[in-house]
């Protein structure tokens, strides 16, 4: 009767502590900073770079979409730059941000950045944020369509502003460092 007292407190010892393991492990990832959106987030020296998408419409238009937040007490000139996946050209658009300002792109009656398209849906395209001398680290855009009715609505909109927001210059000669 002992033997069989010890054998089931053991088993449920066991059972316990096998059910509730995940309450060892200190690394829980609900924990960890992330984005809630389909976008991307950057974070740079002064500049936050927040909810990055690149739509692309079925009439052949890009459009990069986002904001950019400034915890700077001056003027920062931001440098987004697209990496083309096929030649590894680079384009830079360049976009002036006040202290303590936000600038959507795509969002509340702002045009989007016009952008090529060479991905589609479902890919990354790729992009670096640069402000001064702090540089990110390559950032995995999505590239999404209208599929999803919320983005269909956008799109409809983005392509009747067609008007890009700036000018990009073609550096090919420039290479971000990390």
């Amino acid at each position: 009767m002992f033997v069989r007292r010890l054998a089931l407190s053991a088993l449920i010892a066991t059972l316990a502590l096998t059910t509730s393991a995940c309450s060892f492990s200190g690394d829980v990832t609900s924990l960890k900073p992330y984005a809630p959106s389909d976008g991307q987030q950057v974070d740079l020296e002064n500049i936050k770079a927040r909810n990055f998408m690149y739509l692309v419409s079925e009439s052949g238009q890009g459009f990069l979409i986002g904001s950019l937040v400034s915890s700077a007490k001056e003027a920062m000139v931001v440098k987004i730059q697209y990496v083309d996946p096929n030649s590894q050209a680079k384009t830079d658009y360049f976009v002036e941000v006040a202290p303590g300002a936000k600038i959507d792109f795509g969002y509340n009656g702002n045009p989007a950045i016009s952008m090529p398209v060479v991905e589609i849906p479902g890919q990354t395209a790729l992009f670096y944020f640069l402000e001064s001398d702090t540089i990110s680290d390559g950032v995995q855009v999505p590239v999404l369509d209208g599929t999803l009715s919320e983005y269909k609505a956008l799109l409809l909109l983005l392509e009747q502003q067609v008007a890009p927001t700036t000018e990009p210059t073609e550096q090919p000669e420039a290479e971000p460092t990390n």
